[in-house]
């Protein structure tokens, strides 16, 4: 009897989605850079580094940080399923640099993802809503 509903369960529940592919580590350092550059970071001078991240449990997302003589000051996070880029530990951030759109279309055309709102993805980083940040603004 009992045998029946735990089949019927087993088959009728959602399939578990694959993990997307990492942002593979060379690739992460470079689009950071790019987006440090973009926020006016002087990156350039010394003190400045980048660090990549091995999260514990997989949220989707691979992230990079950028570090001040050894203290965090930006934390660059890709969603690997649509490429959008935020910063959920220096505060909630989506980064919408025209530069970075290449990258964003390469991943969801791998991935067929469709593109996230930003209260979508607002909601996949833990973010009650996320600052638009597309300007140069680091001094």
């Amino acid at each position: 009897m009992i045998l029946v509903p735990a089949l019927a369960l087993l088959f009728l529940s959602p399939a578990k989605e694959d993990p997307r592919p990492h942002v593979p580590a060379t690739r992460l350092a470079k689009v950071a850079h790019q987006l440090a550059i973009d926020e006016g970071w002087p990156i350039d001078q010394q003190g400045y580094t980048f660090d990549p991240m091995l999260p514990t449990t997989d949220d989707g997302f691979d992230s990079i940080g950028l570090y001040k003589k050894a203290h965090l000051v930006r934390m660059y996070s890709v969603d690997r399923s649509t490429g959008d880029i935020v910063d959920f530990m220096r505060g909630c951030d989506l980064f919408d640099f025209k530069d970075l759109e290449p990258f964003q279309s390469e991943i969801r055309r791998q991935t067929h993802a469709p593109r996230l709102t930003p209260q979508q993805l607002a909601r996949k980083a833990g973010c009650p809503k996320l600052t638009i940040v597309n300007t140069r603004w680091v001094q």
